[in-house]
């Protein structure tokens, strides 16, 4: 069985178990030199905190922030849109949804994106600095946006520009 390394951020270790993994220690020491996507809804950001430096995207709206432009992108989510050859590091509460989310973003192109499996709870439990109570960027919707949002959420179906698609 071969290995395809996809891309890798130089000193950190790749463990090949069908998704590029990424450990507590390599990211506290790394945290500068990645984008942390915190998919979590925003409101658990808020509740419980969340790794200083990261962007929270819930996982349900990681199809739809991959569609948006640069600009749109921004002013939803606060932070410039990564391309799919920037290094990512997906985490969540526990690691459950980080691997729906790095799936998709997968699908969608991505090739440098990591999961991290520990997630916001080993990070807590070995003392990382974090955010109390988290700061998730506002957004506001207008009722067109808002729809479509709910319309595109995973495993739903998807209508946009009066076409009809399974998401």
């Amino acid at each position: 069985m071969s290995s395809i390394v996809v891309g890798y951020v130089e000193g950190w270790s790749l463990v090949p178990v069908g998704m590029f993994q990424i450990t507590y220690d390599e990211l506290s020491s790394h945290l500068d030199d990645v984008t942390v996507i915190d998919v979590r809804n925003r409101n658990e950001l808020q509740a419980d905190g969340q790794i200083p430096g990261s962007h929270c995207i819930p996982v349900t709206e990681i199809k739809y922030a991959c569609g948006l432009d640069e600009t749109t992108f921004k002013a939803r989510y606060g932070f410039d849109k990564p391309g799919p050859d920037e290094s990512l590091v997906v985490c969540c509460k526990t690691g459950v949804r980080s691997k729906t989310a790095c799936d998709l973003l997968q699908a969608k192109g991505f090739k440098r994106h990591r999961i991290y499996r520990g997630s916001f709870s080993e990070w807590e439990e070995k003392g990382g600095d974090t955010v109390k109570p988290g700061q998730p960027h506002e957004i506001e919707f207008s009722d067109s946006e808002e729809e479509e949002q709910q319309s595109c959420r995973v495993g739903s179906s998807c209508t946009r520009n009066g076409s009809s698609k399974r998401s």
